[in-house]
């Protein structure tokens, strides 16, 4: 694994977390900012993989 992937993987690893707790806490205060910062690193970590995708598509051609 390159160090992208290893980044990748920390982020959804993370983003797990976070959902398991926003969801079993939902009367915490912080939970709110739980399930933004959960979101925000999921949608980063989709980001990557797709610009991974992208550079791999232009490397085939």
């Amino acid at each position: 694994m390159n160090r992208k992937q290893k980044m990748q993987l920390g982020l959804a690893g993370c983003f797990v977390v976070l959902l398991i707790l926003w969801f079993f806490e939902p009367g915490w205060r912080v939970s709110k900012i739980l399930g933004i910062i959960s979101n925000a690193m999921l949608l980063i970590s989709m980001l990557l993989s797709y610009r991974a995708e992208e550079k791999n598509k232009k490397k085939d051609e």
